[in-house]
């Protein structure tokens, strides 16, 4: 794979996972995968001198959500770049030191918490705001969410300055955690996969009164912009000052010169099993204020500061089986049922064996002892069998020739064994009308776990057109348990809603795989009509710059191959056309952003392009239309420059854009 293609993946794989960890709050992969991937990423850019601002390596997190107003941080919330070793540590002081000329700095070592970052204004000493740290200079207010919070105070009584910003860390208790997952269990809920995930549902959840009912917990631990008039000089007494303060501030901090922060960062490692709450690694900050200035930053991260990052949380336990489970795209997974064991905060029971080369990679046996690795998120995983505790008891595993479900025979792809029965099979039946009523796909609202079991088992539900029959059951479905009138009612008129999808909408509701909601949304642009696209040929969807090769073949198989009954469902629903609004030009440019902006974020920036039918790009090619130049420009200049592209200054931007 060509450097530039090796590259973009990663990229988009990056947006993937920032988008589905700071916006969605389900990420997919382990913090660990996650550091390989951008690692990688930062030394591929290094090496081919590639110069992208839209890299997630020059980004802060997510994009705010639209459910809660935007805010601007008045002083940007920042990543850290990490260290995973001594070596690497002593590395980043050599530089620290380069810059600041002076031996023995003293640095503060702090636990790195596995939370949400929260900004915390204050004015005259009240407090007036809170933001998520969102993409880093614009997040959600979440204020009165914040005010649920007993521990935060609301006003600061010594030694208030006109404005400041506080930084801090809002997290569950382990123990408080796992009442409220027992609590969603028993109310039949969806139970939260982590204390991260659960802390960024609540205080992201619009109902203030849920809020105030579960126990969050906060850290403080930083200061974010303020007024002349606080003259503090040091982390040391700036920590002293919030603790006179009364504000909630972790009691292992410490603060050392650079020979003894290893130490420090280990104390704080060998406390982690003992703590009620999850850290990742440690923070380590140069404590002199004024040396921080001098330092400054890169493009996402303070220069005088990183985390230490921990090696993942691992046990051993016993496997008791493994078993085979369907996806609603046919591939059938090993995954091994073993001894429940605690890590990072979650009760683990069940692990994805992945496919059949990891089955016979880990060469693991039912009743076999295997460690178990979750670095402070979600997916846990097995890394080694312990094959020298072997006592005879252990058996092969059987690995299945018929599909689990439906019993049809099973086809080895590559590593993967598949069942191509399609909807005639109950559980990609069950997994593709899951994915199909879901939230960001028809957004059916009322159809949960349990009921769409019922659907199905009892036969209602046979293809995605039945959905919107259902009323020819109503007197049936009323007279189940657990079917109250009032629900079936509610869901009825949840049916009739979605019978008008918009176009991206529905193509994310089809299921097709590497078709997630980016691809259908640039998909929807592209073919405007669903027609369009259903009739498209491979060749045409090589004409998209995010469309691959693997992307185009897999809406091609599916089209030529579906088995939801798309016919029959298209004769129950209307799809909305996409529709470029009357007062945009930008219907399918292609339009490259760089440089920063004192008017405009890039985001906003993107999604106004989007609104108006153009197509944010992240690379200048012959195919770009615009280039939109702020300050400081990379080489994206240059090369538009180069190839003659029209560029537009931030000066014209709100002509360009009709704003």
């Amino acid at each position: 794979m060509a450097v530039s293609e090796e590259i973009k993946k990663i990229k988009l794989e990056l947006e993937k996972h920032n988008r589905l960890y700071y916006e969605d709050d389900s990420p997919e992969i382990t913090d660990a995968e996650y550091d390989a991937l951008y690692a990688r990423l930062k030394e591929l850019e290094k090496n081919s001198n590639s110069d992208a601002e839209d890299s997630p390596t020059k980004k802060v997190g997510g994009k705010a959500k639209r459910s809660f107003e935007k805010h601007n941080h008045l002083k940007p919330m920042l990543s850290l770049n990490n260290v995973f070793s001594e070596e690497e540590f002593k590395k980043f002081d050599e530089r620290v030191e380069k810059w600041v000329s002076e031996d023995n700095t003293v640095y503060s070592v702090e636990p790195k918490f596995d939370g949400i970052g929260i900004s915390i204004t204050y004015e005259k000493g009240n407090l007036v705001r809170a933001v998520t740290r969102g993409d880093g200079l614009t997040g959600e207010l979440v204020t009165e969410n914040i005010l649920q919070i007993e521990k935060i105070p609301k006003k600061i009584r010594l030694n208030a300055p006109d404005i400041i910003e506080l930084r801090g860390e809002i997290f569950f208790g382990l123990k408080d955690f796992e009442k409220i997952n027992n609590e969603l269990e028993k109310a039949n809920g969806k139970k939260f996969v982590s204390p991260r995930n659960a802390a960024a549902g609540t205080i992201r959840n619009l109902d203030t009164e849920i809020v105030k009912s579960r126990p969050l917990d906060i850290f403080f631990y930083g200061i974010g912009g303020h007024s002349d008039d606080f003259t503090i000089n040091a982390h040391e007494d700036f920590i002293k000052y919030l603790k006179d303060n009364h504000f909630p501030v972790n009691d292992l901090i410490n603060f050392c010169k650079k020979t003894h922060v290893q130490g420090q960062v280990q104390k704080i490692l060998s406390s982690r099993e003992s703590l009620n709450y999850e850290i990742d690694g440690a923070v380590v900050k140069v404590n002199d204020f004024k040396k921080q200035n001098k330092l400054g930053f890169v493009s996402k991260a303070p220069r005088w500061a990183v985390a230490w990052k921990f090696p993942a949380s691992e046990k051993y336990t016993k496997v008791n089986d493994v078993l085979f489970s369907v996806g609603r795209t046919g591939v059938v997974t090993p995954f091994a049922q073993i001894e429940p064991v605690l890590l990072s905060g979650a009760k683990i029971s069940n692990v994805s064996l992945h496919n059949m080369d990891e089955l016979k990679r880990l060469g693991i046996m039912v009743n076999d002892t295997v460690l178990v690795k979750r670095a402070g998120d979600v997916i846990p995983q097995i890394t080694k069998v312990n094959t020298d505790v072997r006592n005879g008891s252990e058996k092969s595993i059987n690995i299945p020739e018929y599909c689990p479900s439906c019993s049809n025979v099973l086809k080895t792809e590559g590593p993967f064994l598949r069942c191509d029965n399609g909807m005639k099979c109950p559980a990609q039946l069950f997994g593709f009308f899951e994915h199909f009523v879901s939230r960001k796909a028809m957004n059916i609202e009322g159809l949960g776990y349990k009921i769409n079991k019922h659907l199905i088992n009892l036969g209602y539900v046979k293809e995605a057109a039945d959905l919107f029959k259902l009323q020819n059951f109503e007197t049936e479905l009323k007279a189940l348990e657990g079917f109250g009138e009032k629900s079936i009612d509610n869901l009825f008129k949840s049916i009739e809603a979605s019978r008008k999808p918009n176009l991206e909408r529905f193509i994310n509701a089809l299921g097709m795989p590497e078709v997630g909601e980016t691809t259908a949304s640039a998909l929807a642009r592209f073919f405007k009509d669903f027609g369009s696209l259903r009739k498209a040929s491979f060749f045409d969807l090589m004409q998209m710059d995010n469309i691959g090769e693997v992307v185009a073949k897999n809406i091609i198989h599916f089209f030529k191959n579906e088995t939801i009954g798309l016919d029959n469902l298209l004769n129950e629903i209307e799809i909305q056309d996409f529709i470029v609004s009357k007062d945009s030009h930008l219907d399918n440019l292609k339009i490259v952003i760089t440089g920063s902006f004192e008017n405009f974020s890039r985001d906003e920036l993107k999604q106004t392009i989007k609104e108006k039918g153009g197509i944010p790009s992240s690379s200048i090619s012959s195919k770009t239309d615009f280039l939109i130049l702020g300050e400081n420009p990379g080489s994206k200049f240059k090369k538009a420059q180069e190839l003659g592209i029209q560029v537009v200054t931030e000066d014209n931007i709100g002509k360009f854009l009709k704003l």
